[in-house]
Order: C-alpha cells, then sequence, then structure tokens
C-alpha cells in the first residue's frame, strides 16, 4: 500500500510539473532595466510603464494596492541605487538602511546580483523540480484528502520586493525571499502561497453576531497553519537580518493572544459587535499571521501538529487545540478561559456547514 501511495504521488506530482506554468519573465525583465540604468541611462517611461503591466508585477500591484506615488518612488530610489552618477547619494542612504529601507532592500538586489541572476537561470532550467518541491513542502501541513494539485495556477518570479502572495487563484513570489529561503528550506515559501490554493474550506453559516468571530478563527488556521512550512525558517542564522522576523512575529503573538479572548467575550456577552475590518485591524493583525503562527507554533512543539493539520477546515480547532497545547506548555503561554471556550463550543454546536 506504501508503494502505491507513492507511485501515485509521483504520478500526480509529474502531471502538476508539466501543467504549471512558471512565469520569470518580469524578474529577468528587471535585470534588464538594471543593465540599462548602470550604463548611466535613466528609464524611458513608457519602459517602466511596460515594466509595471506585466503579469507577474500587475497581479502584485494589485494584492498590494500600491498607488502611482509609491511606484514612483521605486522608478526613483531604483535609480539612485543603481545609476553610477547617484552613487554618493546611495551611500549616505545606507549608513541608516532602516530610515531609507526601501533603498536598502532595491540595494540587495544589486549586491547580490550575480547569484541571484544564476539562481534565476537554474530555476528556470529545471522548472519541474522547482514545482515538485512546492508541492512536496506544501503537502507537509494538509491533511491527504487535500493533496490535489492546482494546475491553473501560474507561478510569478518579480523583482519587486522580497516576500510573497497567492492572489486571483495564482502564486507571486519575489526572487530575493524565494532565493535565501530556498537556501534553508526548499519550496517553503511557495509551499505556503500554494497552501492558500489547494486548503479547500467548508462554508459556515453562524448567527449574524457571530460572523466576525467566524471570520476571526478562519484568518487564524489559514495562516498559522502554512506559517509552519516557512515563517519558523525566518530565525536561521543565515537568513539576512532584515528577513530574521519569525522571532518578532511569534512575540507580537503572543502579546495579541488577550486581544482575542477580549475579542471572543464581547460578542459572547452582546456588549460589542466588530466590523471585519475591526477585527482585521484591532485584534488580530497581518491578515491573521499573528496571533496565528505563534499559536500553531506551540500547537507544534507539544506535539499536537498532526491533529491541526487534520483538522485545517474546522477554524474553532485552532482555538481548542492550542489551549490544549498551552496547557502542557513548559513555557506557561496564556490560556483562553473556560468562559471563551464554552462560547465557541456553542456556536461551534449552532452553526451549520454548506458544502
Amino acid at each position: 500500500m506504501k508503494k502505491l501511495f507513492t507511485l501515485l504521488l509521483l504520478a500526480v506530482s509529474g502531471y502538476t510539473a508539466q501543467a504549471q506554468v512558471v512565469d520569470v519573465s518580469a524578474a529577468e525583465r528587471y535585470f534588464e532595466l538594471v543593465d540599462t540604468l548602470k550604463s548611466g541611462k535613466r528609464l524611458h517611461d513608457a519602459t517602466w510603464k511596460q515594466f509595471l503591466a506585466m503579469e507577474g508585477n500587475q497581479q502584485y500591484i494589485e494584492n498590494q494596492n500600491y498607488k502611482e506615488a509609491y511606484l514612483n518612488t521605486f522608478r526613483k530610489t531604483m535609480e539612485v541605487v543603481y545609476l553610477p552618477q547617484h552613487d554618493s547619494i546611495l551611500q549616505v542612504r545606507l549608513q541608516d538602511n532602516q530610515a531609507n529601507y526601501l533603498t536598502y532592500s532595491i540595494h540587495v538586489y544589486k549586491a547580490h546580483e550575480v547569484e541571484l541572476r544564476q539562481y534565476l537561470a537554474q530555476l528556470k532550467a529545471d522548472k519541474e523540480e522547482y514545482v515538485n518541491t512546492m508541492y512536496k513542502t506544501c503537502y507537509s501541513m494538509l491533511p491527504k484528502r487535500m493533496h490535489g494539485i492546482s494546475p491553473d495556477a501560474s507561478i510569478y518570479l518579480i523583482a519587486l520586493s522580497n516576500d510573497a502572495v497567492a492572489h486571483n487563484g495564482n502564486m507571486v513570489l519575489n526572487l530575493w525571499s524565494e532565493y535565501k529561503f530556498n537556501q534553508v528550506k526548499p519550496g517553503a515559501v511557495g509551499g505556503h502561497e500554494l497552501h492558500h490554493l489547494l486548503n479547500k474550506q467548508k462554508q459556515y453559516e453562524v448567527a449574524e453576531k457571530d460572523k466576525s468571530l467566524l471570520l476571526m478563527l478562519q484568518m487564524l488556521m489559514n495562516e498559522g497553519v502554512p506559517d509552519l512550512i516557512d515563517k519558523k525558517y525566518a530565525v536561521a542564522p543565515n537568513m539576512p537580518g532584515d528577513m530574521q522576523w519569525g522571532t518578532y512575529l511569534l512575540d507580537l503573538g503572543k502579546q495579541n493572544l488577550p486581544r482575542v479572548e477580549a475579542a471572543i467575550k464581547d460578542i459572547a456577552s452582546g456588549e460589542k459587535q466588530y466590523t471585519s475590518k475591526e477585527i482585521r485591524n484591532q485584534v488580530i493583525g497581518m491578515s491573521g499571521h499573528v496571533p496565528g503562527f505563534y499559536m500553531a507554533d506551540v500547537i507544534e512543539r507539544n506535539g499536537l501538529k498532526k491533529k491541526l493539520v487534520s483538522n485545517l477546515d474546522n477554524p474553532f480547532q485552532i482555538i481548542y487545540l492550542y489551549n490544549k497545547a498551552a496547557r502542557k506548555d513548559k513555557l506557561k503561554p496564556f490560556v483562553f478561559s473556560d468562559e471563551a471556550i464554552a462560547y465557541l463550543k456553542k456556536v461551534e454546536s449552532e452553526t451549520k456547514i454548506l458544502n
């Protein structure tokens, strides 16, 4: 049976690699623009607009809601970084990376240009292995019933930042973070974003007053679980300083948990109704990474990761399993009150599953 499953997995992986589109054209075009700037020539307006309009860039810009003013700033900052005549300005800015973070982040691409070009060429030459590794990493945090494929999803490699997003059924990965994370855990960043595409959530119907509660639980589960694919590697010693934010996320998540408790109690008592915006901006953070990653980390280190993964489509479970893990954790993390847990169980018992 085990051998049969392995053969089936290999067959699916092979089909996936052949069906998946991996588009590196926006990243390649970035370096073509770099060559122009390094020669001392500024970019024509039409050239810049055509670059931004490339599919991978456009999807990322839309996801991040970048405005024209920011994109103009990005262009001007590229010129400071790459035009030889602006080197004196560049050196001054690099003395304070925090105050000039955009300059620093673009300069990272300049400082590591040779290895990034080589990595891009290697990736382009072996897209099949690249995609298969992504799926294998993703499957480690999905229940077997969700071990499908997403052949219609395109994977875009771009060079506008250092993160990644799932958008419109596709994945957009920035070259620098993809390169650095793959040195630590191949397929980690892509595996996280692919998780969002393969995670088939159940549709729940709850009372009007509990809709914001359900949204919060879904966001915690939807980001907390795939964060175990990549975020824990953001503390690796060979990661760049500005990418070692795993510990920051954990610390922030630990601080935020009482807000989740308070929201549950507020909703239970009817004293306060939360809008979706308030849930996103006041109770949790970063679309659920905070405190979802912290909760998932506590669950994993106390041996309950398999149960978390197997219950991926039940958002109530992230609170239940976290509480069970926290009660036996030697570090004595925050524990949700019996009152909060009782209300969650009440809501869950009254919830209708629509699919």
